[in-house]
């Protein structure tokens, strides 16, 4: 398998250059291509993978991409790990004053200052934040879209969300946050009417190439918006086909073992319920007195995983609307179908894994697999292994052991 490892995804001129400190996409692949190349990797997957995971990989912050991003858009010359945070800060606030942007899209005493050094050092932000940093450091539209999808791990912008769909115009037409308020105000102020309004808008993006098309989708909206955690929606409707498979999977599992089969009982898909999803793709974590998973907290990859585990909460909340579909659900399933396919070469099932996913995530506008982001590296090097779900449950169950 290990002469497989030039051909993985993963940005492939990474040794013909030297890799600087700012460039986190190229130095998690090199990593990842020297882990899975290792002879341990074979011997010793989970201990591999967990040991890579917990002492090595580099967590990295929104600040870090936030400082990246100005580092090469100021054109700065300097050791990256070198430049003072007091110099981002700085080009932020002049930034954020010749664009006329404010400081916050909410009423805030704050100062500024406080808020660029806040952005500089947080690990993570909200989706809004992006989308003020968009108008203050003029982003371009594919600039924001980065931020959204692989910073946050968020879906790219929703056009059926009308502040979405007037940032999206705006970043890509370059016109500042003042035009963007202004566009918004005319459509608040605008009453709903149907009449006059198209119906028949194609899914998917809307052609927004003036402003006219901007407003004409902005009032369909305002007539014919739909809930956002709509079963109708893109990722609820991938995640609804995964999750079925998964039953259907764990149906046959329980079939074939006889602690599970009573009797004459046939399994079926139906049969399964979010509780029987978390005690398979869950087995590696412990369980609480309370029979629930054990806190996230209590596990050493808590940072690592954003605090996500597939519990039957959160797959109940899902089904019933209240949690929207993440790029975490879609992924956890995939894996764990494909783990339980027929594939016994673990490159070809890592690239059927890719092939797949890819498809899945670009049709909800979630981004494509950011090998940087230290769940979906994990899952990677689970799929590269002889026994994937076998080594993810394991790799869970140590990171409690080791808290």
């Amino acid at each position: 398998m290990r002469n497989s490892m030039q051909d993985l995804d993963f940005e492939q001129a990474e040794n013909i250059e030297p890799i600087q400190d700012y460039e986190f996409t190229r130095k998690a692949a090199r990593r990842f291509r020297e882990v899975v190349s290792l002879e341990e990797f074979e011997d010793e997957d989970a201990e591999t993978i967990f040991n890579y995971l917990y002492k090595e990989m580099e967590l990295v912050s929104f600040g870090d991409y936030l400082k990246r991003y100005i580092y090469e858009r100021a054109g700065l010359t300097e050791p990256f790990p070198e430049v003072p945070q007091e110099l981002y800060r700085e080009i932020m606030i002049d930034s954020f004053r010749e664009t006329c942007t404010p400081k916050s899209m909410t009423p805030t005493s704050t100062k500024l200052s406080s808020l660029a050094s806040n952005w500089l050092s947080q690990a993570s932000v909200k989706r809004e934040t992006v989308f003020l940093l968009g108008f203050g450091l003029r982003m371009t539209v594919e600039d924001v879209s980065d931020f959204l999808t692989r910073v946050l791990k968020e879906p790219d912008f929703d056009f059926n969300n009308p502040d979405e769909a007037i940032f999206w115009f705006c970043y890509t037409n370059r016109l500042g946050y003042t035009k963007a308020q202004e566009i918004k105000e005319r459509f608040l102020a605008a009453a709903p009417d149907e009449t006059g309004i198209r119906k028949d808008h194609p899914a998917g993006q809307p052609a927004l190439d003036t402003e006219e098309q901007l407003m004409d989708w902005l009032m369909h909206l305002k007539v014919f918006t739909e809930d956002p955690l709509s079963e109708k929606s893109q990722a609820f409707q991938e995640f609804l086909a995964l999750y079925q498979k998964t039953r259907g999977i764990i149906a046959g599992l329980y079939q074939a073992d006889e602690d599970e089969w009573k009797g004459d009982r046939i399994w079926t898909a139906e049969q399964i319920t979010p509780s029987d999803v978390e005690k398979v793709i869950c087995s590696g974590i412990p369980i609480n007195n309370m029979g629930n998973l054990k806190k996230m907290s209590a596990s050493t990859l808590a940072r690592h995983f954003s605090q996500k585990r597939f519990s039957r909460q959160r797959i109940t909340n899902i089904l019933n609307h209240k949690f929207p579909v993440e790029r975490f659900d879609l992924i956890t399933l995939e894996f764990f179908i494909i783990s339980q396919g027929d594939e016994e070469d673990p490159y070809e099932r890592y690239k059927t894994f890719l092939n797949e996913i890819q498809g899945i995530l670009s049709r909800c506008k979630m981004g494509e697999i950011y090998i940087v982001n230290p769940y979906e590296c994990f899952i990677l090097m689970c799929l590269l292994t002889d026994c994937p779900m076998a080594v993810f449950s394991e790799i869970w169950e140590k990171s409690y052991e080791e808290a």
